[in-house]
């Protein structure tokens, strides 16, 4: 009984333990893996699709840039992407190049 009474202590403050800097890593990660979600929901083969160069940007929008296959089945090219949210997320394709920018260095920079 004792021996659990001193595991589960040393877990509670393994947990209270961690450095700032540890959780911001661990928040990045996060929203670097929500940011990849949702850009997954906008390509044709999401499981293929290939991520590089990822940070968060100003606010926390994820930011990056994704290689997807098009419905040939060949990858296009790394493009940048932003993903603030499901229903936000954009990808260098979806609109014209001076408004990606726009959106870039608003929300990426």
């Amino acid at each position: 009984m004792r021996l659990l009474i001193t595991m589960a202590l040393m877990l509670v403050l393994a947990a209270c333990g961690k450095s700032a800097e540890q959780r911001q890593r661990e928040d990045m990660a996060l929203l670097n893996s929500q940011g990849e979600k949702y850009v997954r929901e906008k390509v044709l083969e999401p499981a293929q699709a290939q991520f590089r160069n990822q940070f968060i940007g100003k606010g926390g929008a994820p930011c990056g840039e994704v290689n997807a296959k098009d419905a040939f089945g060949a990858y296009i090219g790394f493009q940048r992407y932003i993903s603030v949210a499901r229903d936000l997320t954009l990808l260098a394709q979806d609109v014209s190049p001076d408004e990606f920018e726009a959106q870039w260095k608003q929300l990426c920079r």
